[in-house]
């Protein structure tokens, strides 16, 4: 796993940690660190005995076989590097743990709800010493509330089982777009469709307003998109994929989408017209 404020290129999912100070961060990230490794690990050996004794995995015996250890970015945060990141629109973290008090009046449910306005896709769990009487942990989103010392093997499990549901939870799946310094995170449903033009990739999505054209940019192959994407796309040609939520007819050499744009299908994409 990789522990730095950049996700990793080859990284799948990225888990940011906000603790009372840097020493606890760090503490709290080498937990996470090793000890999912240590699952990862175990997963492996265990499936790998299972196919060598002939034997049918069970389900849900295997956490998170989709995803290895080394496709986890474990981040250290402060509060004041999380404001950074919001108002920079750089903060892209799957899973946030934080903790609830900070020094200088600082909270986790304040920051937590920051979160929640500019990234509702990620997922946030309490970690904290103690929760405070003074404050509401429902005042903010959450997934879960642990106490340290007290859950700390559960949360380490509890984080692996999130992480393998983010990944099987393919209709609410959200994609994270970086074009100049900026990262967007995007619900996937809100997508019509996906094209390159002049080598830039364009998501066409349904955020259009009086001041944005409901469109966003980023410099990556569409190969490489389409392998983030849920089962509800489909390609088209070499330059376009479409939401098919988003279709409102098509043939084997056209699809024609709700807003009306029309899209030309490749010779070598027909086939995938059956899919619509």
């Amino acid at each position: 796993m990789t522990n730095n404020n950049e996700r990793g290129e080859d990284s799948n999912m990225k888990i940011g940690v906000c603790d009372v100070n840097p020493a606890e961060t760090a503490r709290t990230v080498f937990m996470l660190s090793s000890q999912l490794r240590n699952l990862k690990e175990n997963s492996r050996n265990t499936e790998s005995n299972l196919k060598s004794y002939g034997t049918k995995e069970q389900g849900g015996c295997l956490q998170n076989k989709h995803i290895g250890f080394n496709k986890v970015t474990i981040a250290p945060y402060t509060p004041d590097s999380v404001m950074l990141d919001l108002d920079d629109q750089k903060f892209d973290c799957d899973i946030f743990i934080s903790e609830l008090s900070f020094p200088n009046g600082k909270n986790g449910v304040k920051l937590a709800d920051k979160i929640n306005d500019s990234v509702p896709s990620c997922n946030i769990i309490f970690y904290t010493n103690k929760i405070p009487d003074e404050l509401d942990i429902y005042d903010a989103r959450h997934v879960n509330c642990m106490l340290k010392g007290r859950h700390d093997a559960r949360l380490v499990t509890f984080v692996d089982k999130l992480m393998d549901e983010l990944l099987r939870d393919e209709r609410k799946r959200f994609v994270k777009i970086r074009y100049d310094r900026n990262v967007n995170i995007l619900d996937c449903r809100d997508i019509m469709y996906i094209r390159i033009e002049n080598r830039v990739t364009k998501y066409y999505t349904t955020k259009k307003t009086e001041k944005s054209d409901g469109v966003l940019y980023e410099y990556r192959p569409l190969s490489e998109i389409v392998e983030e994407l849920p089962d509800n796309f489909v390609r088209c040609s070499a330059a376009v994929v479409v939401n098919k939520d988003y279709v409102k007819g098509y043939n084997r050499q056209m699809v024609t989408m709700i807003d009306g744009e029309k899209v030309k299908v490749g010779r070598r994409y027909g086939d995938n017209m059956a899919d619509l």
